[in-house]
């Protein structure tokens, strides 16, 4: 590592931060090119924590995003164990957890986010799943036979209580909403996802936020806002996550909600740029500043960001969103963005069959879809996502099919 100020720096070894060092190397930049991340072993596949990884019986390692071997060939210094602590943009240097100040020309922010945390009446934080090291935790609960309650209904709440249950773990759900997922997918793919979840086990306690928890020492007291309450011997919380931005507070970049980039990925500072799950970035076709937090999108962006600062430019990011969730062997796909009032319909199979394509959108605008089973469908639909086309140019290009 060096203090001159005369390569690029990127804080974090995640998806985004990798392809952003892929998109350098892509776009012809030489220098002098250092990744850091405060984990001890940075740079894997973090979806599948809570899927496949979970459900799995042995022991199995999330897989690296890069070898050794492919950083060493593209000159790429990934350092782990020295997490960003701290950024001087006047003399461009990141600080780190180990009292270094490392020099960069240009900065790439990719820190993430972080699972946002439930704490006890007593002080103590909720076992959450988010890194390597809550993988191991949560899979001795998996392997000591008592019952785990979920705290949050969203993808990462759904696929921990699908993988836990693959593993015979008795299962409770709590979820604030009426049903799971419904404000993404809709509520006649919410109920099914629901009555799939009932199907195999789970337990819900839906419509109403968690209030409190409070430890016994049989396990926790779990108090929601109507009133009710449960008890539980294991809790894993999973309500959603915050931007990873302490060390950057004071540091002079525009902060709300994650990092405020522009459409290329710059920040308010020269020099500095921000990708993935952290950047709040200027969406153009819904006129505001808003986070996107999913794999594809941070590599995606990532690459972008990389590919702009060695070549130069200032070009969007302006692929359509995608994501995508496992649950009981079945894989949902989710196209650009169900917006709240949209139209759900299904113009391909049978929602409660679980073989269906629907498309999201009002006013004969289309916003999204939504795929189980019908993955032919996907390559059809990103292209009318990105062509910006009608609901019943949707409509009429799957009659045609």
């Amino acid at each position: 590592m060096s203090s001159d100020n005369d390569g690029i720096v990127i804080v974090g070894a995640s998806a985004a931060g990798l392809s952003a060092a892929d998109g350098l190397r892509e776009g012809g930049y030489t220098g002098p090119l250092t990744v850091l991340d405060e984990e001890a072993d940075p740079g894997y596949d973090r979806p599948m924590l809570s899927k496949s990884l979970l459900a799995a019986k042995e022991h199995v390692a999330p897989a690296a995003l890069r070898t050794r071997d492919q950083l060493a060939a593209k000159q790429i210094e990934l350092i782990a164990g020295h997490g960003a602590k701290g950024l001087d943009i006047d003399r461009r240097l990141v600080v780190t957890n180990c009292g270094e100040a490392i020099g960069w020309q240009h900065l790439v922010i990719a820190t993430g986010v972080t699972a946002r945390p439930v704490v006890t009446t007593g002080g103590t934080p909720l076992p959450t799943l988010r890194t390597r090291g809550d993988l191991a935790a949560v899979r001795l609960l998996a392997t000591s036979g008592e019952p785990v309650t979920l705290v949050g209904g969203g993808f990462v709440g759904l696929e921990a209580a699908a993988a836990l249950r693959s593993r015979g773990v008795d299962v409770t759900l709590l979820c604030a909403n009426h049903l799971p997922l419904a404000g993404a997918l809709g509520d006649a793919i919410a109920i099914w996802l629901h009555g799939l979840h009932l199907a195999n086990g789970v337990r819900f306690r839906l419509g109403s936020a968690t209030h409190r928890v409070a430890e016994t020492p049989q396990g926790y007291d779990i108090h929601l806002a109507d009133g009710r309450a449960e008890q539980a011997t294991n809790v894993l919380a999973g309500i959603g996550t915050e931007p990873a931005t302490d060390w950057l507070v004071g540091s002079g970049v525009q902060l709300d909600h994650g990092v405020v980039t522009d459409a290329a990925g710059r920040t308010n500072v020269d020099g500095v740029w921000a990708a993935g799950d952290i950047a709040c970035r200027w969406d153009q076709s819904r006129r505001r500043h808003r986070r996107f937090e999913h794999w594809t999108h941070a590599i995606e962006q990532g690459r972008r960001v990389g590919l702009n600062i060695a070549r130069g430019e200032a070009t969007a990011h302006d692929a359509v969103p995608y994501v995508w969730t496992e649950q009981y062997g079945l894989t949902l796909h989710m196209l650009g963005e169900r917006r709240p009032g949209d139209t759900d319909i299904v113009v391909e199979g049978s929602i409660t069959a679980g073989d269906f394509v629907v498309v999201h959108g009002t006013d004969d605008e289309l916003h999204g879809a939504t795929i189980c089973g019908r993955v032919r469908a996907l390559r059809t639909l990103k292209k009318l996502l990105r062509a910006r086309a009608s609901l019943n140019d949707a409509l009429g290009s799957a009659a045609s099919a």
